[in-house]
């Protein structure tokens, strides 16, 4: 049998999948198998087909190159090649997927999310009742007219409520936490815990028995840009990631704990009692005095802060430019409150988008332009000789610049 007819025998197209061919040689055997089929030449036709399945199962190739046509071969590999890179980059898709599934279902994400869920369905329902009961007696015990006024809200409060109703088998069991009584008390106590070789980075007089602090440094080795018009563009960046483990003694780990939580507590206090109309000044007193507060908790606790490396002359020189700019729009009115202008959502949209870019093309061409983002506090042997190889903490892009230095100084 001429190889051509291989895939002309299960009625098949060359480069027919492995797959493809085993489906069609089980049709084509039970319809002519001699047992099920006693017509004259349904014996033969059964071999026929039994030795084209096993021949292309060996050689699933064949007959590529007899297609008809070059074009038709070219289009072929194009669509294979095609469909293996999007078969590649939709696994890579999956696990990219599967990964960030899992680092969110941790107790230290995934508790957190929860209970700001349940705090957002019980405002969501307190505010629903307060806007209908609330109109209601205001009219009752006040002035009738007021619930023409306030009609939309009692309307809004309804439509809320309702919802609320439909959806009252879930709106308060959205799942359990993950992180038990236990573990939230042990969070405040100081465990002992497995006994190291190795010195505490943070309390010299210790050893690293505790959970180790990991710092994350990279170095742009390379920028790709891409053009795909006059006014798009885009740049993706290849860095170099260094991770380092710095050992910590269960002490040093409490103490950090504490502290974190020292200023998470001054933000919240300064958002919500600071006497100040200006919200943004209330979360920059808060920051403050939550940065002040700590580091005089870590001091008289004598623990180095695990948060110094943050600390660059670059990131210093924007933070006085924030607070240079937003005093330059704000004014202190009677009582040291400090009302804000409307130019306030410019300004700061203004900083966290153009001040990056701004900064490096005022300083990019300064001899000492790398210094800048090197800690002030000496970190030890390691992390300094990778500062000094061109690492730093993070990359200097808009938005992500403040965002992270942020998060990671609060955690």
């Amino acid at each position: 049998m001429p190889q051509l007819n291989h895939h002309k025998v299960l009625g098949l197209s060359p480069g027919a999948t492995k797959k493809q061919i085993k489906s069609v040689y089980r049709q084509l055997a039970l319809k002519y198998h001699p047992d099920r089929n006693k017509s004259a030449g349904a014996a033969r036709k059964f071999q026929e087909i039994t030795e084209a399945y096993d021949y292309l199962l060996e050689h699933p190739e064949a007959g590529l190159n007899d297609a008809t046509s070059y074009d038709e071969q070219l289009s072929g590999e194009v669509y294979k090649r095609e469909r293996e890179k999007m078969q590649e980059r939709a696994r890579a898709h999956r696990e990219k997927k599967r990964q960030q599934d899992d680092y969110f279902k941790r107790p230290e994400w995934h508790d957190p999310i929860l209970l700001l869920k349940y705090a957002g369905n019980g405002a969501i329902l307190l505010f629903a009742l307060s806007a209908v009961v609330l109109p209601v007696l205001l009219a009752i015990f006040g002035d009738p007219g007021s619930l023409a006024g306030t009609s939309v809200f009692i309307i809004m409060g309804i439509v809320l409520l309702v919802f609320i109703y439909q959806k009252r088998k879930r709106w308060f069991h959205l799942g359990r936490f993950r992180t038990s009584w236990k573990e939230v008390v042990s969070f405040f106590k100081l465990i002992p815990g497995k006994p190291s070789k190795d010195r505490c980075c943070y309390c010299r007089s210790t050893m690293a028995d505790g959970k180790a602090y990991k710092i994350e440094l990279l170095k742009t080795v390379d920028i790709e840009t891409r053009t795909y018009g006059a006014l798009n563009h885009s740049a993706r960046y290849k860095n170099k990631v260094k991770r380092v483990v710095v050992p910590r003694s269960t002490r040093a780990v409490y103490f950090h704990r504490m502290a974190s939580l020292l200023k998470f507590l001054s933000i919240l206090a300064f958002l919500i009692f600071f006497p100040v109309e200006s919200i943004l000044w209330r979360f920059i007193a808060g920051l403050i005095l939550g940065g002040t507060c700590s580091s005089i908790f870590l001091k008289l606790a004598r623990v180095r802060s695990k948060v110094s490396y943050l600390l660059t002359p670059g990131l210093i020189v924007k933070v006085i430019i924030w607070l240079v700019s937003l005093s330059l729009i704000s004014v202190l009115g009677p009582g040291f409150d400090i009302q804000i202008s409307g130019y306030v959502y410019l300004v700061v949209a203004g900083l966290l988008f153009l001040l990056d870019m701004v900064f490096d093309l005022a300083v990019g061409f300064l001899p000492f332009y790398r210094k800048m983002f090197r800690p002030v506090i000496q970190q030890g042997t390691i992390l300094d000789s990778l500062y000094r190889e061109g690492y730093q903490n993070y990359q200097e892009l808009p938005v992500f610049s403040v965002i992270v230095p942020l998060i990671r100084w609060l955690f």
